[in-house]
């Protein structure tokens, strides 16, 4: 458990669905509370049950999916200029609802590279934020709600310290504060 508190492994696993060109600028330990993370794709087919491939036979087939955890997990929660990414920190199993998607309800991700649904969603745009709670617990941690327009949501704790005694995080705290200051900043 101690080596989820540290700040060179979080930098890798949030590394990993950093969009190209982005740079981290804060990341932080926290407890997924509960997490939804919906996609549509488009120009896809089934190639099994894990992986959707291109598909130009057939340009109107649109899934949408989505990746659900209830339960409480420990995750990296980070910003980018333009993004907010996550990763669990450890492996967890995940919740999937695949459905035939409905063109019009919101623009699609058009398929080029197969795609695994266990690797999406980890990156989302801050401007698709369309609404935020921010607000603190009673052991100082801070409780944030967030919903994007495609339907995705986050119910996300940030703990007021991460780790214990001389170990941790050194710059929580501080990267607390860049992450609740950037979110707070997002006009709605």
């Amino acid at each position: 458990m101690a080596g989820i508190f540290d700040e060179k492994r979080m930098n890798e696993f949030l590394g990993k669905y950093i969009p190209e060109g982005e740079k981290l600028i804060a990341g932080v330990h926290a407890v997924g509370k509960e997490i939804q993370i919906r996609q549509c794709f488009s120009y896809v087919t089934a190639l099994d049950e894990n992986t959707f491939v291109r598909s130009e036979e057939d340009p109107s087939c649109i899934y949408d999916i989505k990746r659900i955890k209830y339960a409480t997990h420990d995750i990296y929660f980070g910003i980018t200029e333009y993004y907010l990414v996550f990763n669990e920190c450890d492996p967890c199993k995940h919740a999937y609802e695949i459905n035939e998607g409905k063109l019009g309800e919101f623009e699609p991700f058009e398929v080029t590279a197969p795609v695994k649904i266990r690797e999406f969603g980890y990156a989302q745009a801050l401007k698709d934020i369309t609404g935020i709670q921010i607000k603190k617990g009673l052991l100082g941690q801070i409780k944030c709600n967030i919903q994007l327009k495609n339907g995705s949501y986050f119910k996300v704790e940030i703990p007021k310290r991460a780790g214990v005694g001389g170990n941790g995080m050194p710059n929580h705290t501080k990267y607390t504060d860049m992450i609740i200051e950037r979110l707070s900043s997002i006009e709605i």
